[in-house]
């Protein structure tokens, strides 16, 4: 599970790294290009890291189904992004924007999750009651 726990550190860096493009890109400051180049990045990284986790033995349930959620949020925020870029409605780039922070809250809860499970997996006893009797 180590290279899941790296893959959610690096797809949650490049989704903050996202994020601050896309506040770029709000006030002009940038194009659009570098916004979908790194929104592309992100997609792959989210696509990596589902597959390492699904993969992965022993499974984590919960972890599962969060990167499973991560790329399908991905792919709403991507026809979210270019709808608004096609149309400039401030509506949608506002849920453009929520969509957004809940990926990032994906990541980082995800990252924590898959450090925790690395921890006990390491360390077993460290879960484990003490026996009474």
């Amino acid at each position: 599970m180590k290279l899941g726990t790296l893959l959610f550190r690096v797809t949650g860096i490049v989704v903050f790294i996202q994020l601050l493009l896309g506040g770029l890109l709000t006030f002009d400051f940038i194009g659009a290009v570098s916004h979908i180049i790194t929104g592309l990045i992100v997609f792959i990284l989210a696509l990596a890291t589902m597959i390492v986790v699904l993969v992965s033995k022993p499974a984590l349930r919960p972890l599962r189904g969060m990167s499973i959620g991560l790329v399908a949020l991905i792919v709403i925020q991507i026809i979210l992004g270019f709808e608004t870029l096609q149309t400039g409605s401030s509506i949608l780039a506002w849920i453009h924007f929520v969509v957004a922070m809940g990926i990032y809250g994906i990541t980082i809860a995800g990252t924590f999750m898959a450090m925790r499970w690395d921890q006990m997996a390491k360390n077993p006893m460290v879960n484990q009651q003490p026996q009474r009797g």
